[in-house]
């Protein structure tokens, strides 16, 4: 029999193993040289985006920092370090006024005395500043802090401190003023060999001395709404697992407080280290606090890469 083929028809076939491998080995090639040419693009934007991350991070730790510090009781910063981890404390103040003074000549309001343990009630000047009570917080009053080494002055040791225990409003005709009661601290508020007052108004401890001392009066005759103290814990590593918290203290103590890094709350992680200093001008009216913070990510090739950021804060020193 005789086949004939039809005149447009050819015979069909696939590609044969060496084509194949052909084929195979030159799409492995291409595709080789595109991980070169896109491997390093990726990888300084993996680096980029980790980068600004760990800025970000450090970034919002330290301007926390910065607005709790600018805001903290004049003369009431301090840092100390204990086994390389650094302690950075200060006293957070809440509002502020001005208080009656006797010189004033007050009709119908109540000066605060500084003569008087007995009298525990002032009025103050203008409006009344935001304070809270127990259960929600315990609010204190302080009154011309100049810091540790003056007498009668130092609110860490609680010489120039009280606890708010109310607030109403006396009428004079027309005219509501508010008014402020307060009491010395109770034991429990107190650390570190501080002793609690032994008369109500712990601003006439000075008066009823023995020998007698000048009062701690504010010239301006402000004072100042605190709570308190609050430590900023950097324990740095330098694997880049160290970890800066926050946390309040239960005590007014003239020993700086160290709390363990379990205790308060996670501001930063992957700390490298931290640098904390307080540079105080002779005058004691100002003073420069510096924050130095550093983290850690560890790299494709095992390296661990640092960012480190530094914030200067000026704080006005004057009681």
């Amino acid at each position: 029999m005789i086949h004939h083929r039809l005149p447009g028809r050819h015979a069909q076939r696939g590609f044969t193993l060496v084509e194949a491998i052909v084929a195979i080995v030159v799409t492995a090639i291409i595709a080789g040289s595109m991980v070169l040419f896109i491997k390093r693009p990726v990888s300084n934007y993996v680096d980029g985006a980790g980068r600004a991350e760990m800025s970000d991070v450090a970034d919002l730790a330290l301007r926390r920092m910065a607005r709790e510090i600018r805001a903290a009781l004049p003369n009431s910063a301090r840092v100390t370090t204990v086994d390389g981890v650094l302690y950075l404390e200060f006293i957070p103040t809440l509002g502020g006024g001005r208080y009656l003074s006797v010189e004033d000549a007050p009709q119908g309001g109540i000066p605060l005395s500084f003569t008087d343990p007995a009298a525990a009630r002032f009025s103050v000047v203008g409006p009344m500043p935001a304070i809270s009570f127990p259960p929600g917080r315990q609010d204190y009053l302080a009154i011309y802090n100049l810091g540790a080494g003056f007498q009668d002055a130092d609110a860490y040791a609680a010489t120039n401190l009280a606890r708010i225990t109310s607030r109403d409003t006396t009428t004079v005709g027309a005219l509501s003023i508010p008014n402020i009661g307060f009491a010395g601290l109770a034991a429990a508020d107190l650390g570190g060999g501080a002793a609690a007052p032994v008369i109500n108004n712990p601003f006439a401890a000075p008066a009823v001395a023995s020998p007698a001392r000048a009062p701690n009066v504010s010239p301006a005759q402000r004072f100042q709404v605190v709570g308190k103290p609050v430590t900023f814990r950097c324990a740095g590593r330098a694997d880049g697992r160290g970890t800066l918290t926050r946390s309040v203290a239960d005590t007014f103590s003239p020993v700086q407080s160290t709390p363990t890094g379990g205790v308060g709350v996670l501001v930063a992680n992957n700390v490298v280290a931290c640098d904390f200093t307080i540079g105080t001008s002779a005058n004691r009216q100002s003073a420069l606090v510096g924050l130095g913070l550093s983290l850690g990510r560890p790299t494709a090739d095992g390296a661990l890469e640092t960012v480190t950021l530094v914030h200067q804060i000026h704080v006005n020193n004057t009681p």
